[in-house]
């Protein structure tokens, strides 16, 4: 579109009557490439300008998956315009202004630092949000760092159990509240305080465009069992897998009993492994993938069964089962984890208001992190 078209496509914008012509003018308006207009337009009355204005600049200006900051652009101009706008009084626009601003790399570092140890303080929250998506706590002060750690430490005086599901979610479950034990067992360190919240959030964040090995959150002891999530605890990831048989069958040396689940809700399918008296007894992988069957170990469980008959599926080995009850079987069990976890002690995605809590959870590197670096850090809830 000719950049001598802008004013007319911004006046149209700002007087757009409805969200389907706002949404149309808007994408237009943030093709122009014209940066030093977009700084212009961040003051303008109109929220849908003030948005699409960012919109703009995260289009010409984010260094994001590799991308090289354009030398024609004076970089800090544009951080110092979007930065009121942290707390702009449309809250679509201040979330897009903390996104653009996350994608503009380490350069709004200085400038954030400067707005959380001098205000104003109406910015200061969301400079510390955008600061951690930036460049994760190490973009953070010391009396920041000290301050989250504050938080949480409060938080967990009343952290109340909540679901624990994320984008493609694993995690090992173990009897009872020994988490000294567990540690041992799985060879975590940096031991560090979370909430629920918390160790959702860095759950998310470690799935999300794949698989983050060097990380879990542990949780407290929920309804008598205690969880370990992340992806590092996938059973039947390819990676993974030799690893996590060898842990849970050691946890059910010392516990009793151990398994380990993963499930995508994104059509990932299921895996599950049930450890008992330091022996894998079940190992499957429904996933899709076609080295499913080399990950098969044992029979299937009597709550497997139950599962399936409660659907009104035969499982294969039946008598009465033909050809198409097992293919039934095979459509039933990729949804299967969150239902055997429950039935055979407790699922992260039922924890709620009604879980027995007791304790605090922690989030922990994993031994992945020791041999291969730390993992990378972000924004989470708290």
């Amino acid at each position: 579109m000719p950049e001598h078209a802008y004013d007319e496509v911004l006046a149209a914008l700002a007087s757009a009557p409805d969200e389907e012509s706002r949404r149309r003018l808007g994408r237009a308006f943030s093709s122009f490439g014209a940066v030093d207009r977009y700084v212009e337009a961040l003051k303008h009355p109109s929220a849908p300008v003030r948005e699409f204005a960012a919109r703009g600049i995260e289009s010409a200006c984010s260094v994001a998956y590799g991308r090289k900051p354009d030398p024609a652009v004076d970089h800090d101009r544009v951080i110092d315009a979007l930065i009121p706008l942290l707390a702009d009084p449309d809250d679509g626009v201040a979330q897009w202004v903390r996104w653009v601003l996350s994608t503009l790399g380490p350069a709004v570092v200085d400038p954030l630092r400067r707005v959380r140890a001098q205000g104003p303080g109406r910015l200061r929250p969301a400079a510390l949000s955008v600061l951690a998506a930036v460049d994760g706590e190490e973009a953070l002060s010391a009396v920041d760092r000290a301050a989250v750690e504050r938080l949480i430490r409060i938080k967990l005086l009343d952290d109340r159990a909540q679901p624990l599901d994320t984008c493609f979610t694993s995690w090992i479950a173990v009897p009872g509240g020994d988490q000294r034990a567990i540690t041992e067992v799985l060879g975590l360190f940096e031991v560090r305080p979370a909430t629920f919240a918390l160790g959702r959030s860095v759950g998310v964040h470690d799935s999300h465009d794949g698989a983050e090995y060097g990380r879990v959150y542990v949780t407290p002891r929920v309804d008598g069992w205690t969880l370990v999530l992340g992806p590092w605890c996938n059973p039947v990831d390819p990676q993974r897998a030799d690893d996590v048989l060898r842990i849970v069958e050691e946890l059910s040396r010392r516990h009793g009993r151990a398994q380990a689940y993963c499930f995508g809700e994104q059509g990932g399918g299921s895996g599950w492994l049930v450890a008992e008296n330091g022996n894998a007894v079940r190992r499957l992988s429904a996933t899709g993938r076609n080295d499913d069957a080399r990950f098969a170990l044992g029979g299937l469980l009597p709550e497997e069964r139950d599962a399936a008959a409660e659907e009104g599926v035969a499982v294969p080995g039946d008598a009465r089962a033909g050809e198409e009850d097992d293919e039934e079987w095979a459509d039933l069990a990729p949804y299967l984890a969150p239902d055997l976890a429950q039935r055979l002690g407790v699922s992260p995605f039922d924890l709620g208001p009604h879980t027995e809590v007791r304790g605090a959870g922690f989030v922990a590197l994993t031994p992945h992190a020791g041999e291969h670096g730390r993992p990378a850090t972000g924004a989470y809830a708290i």
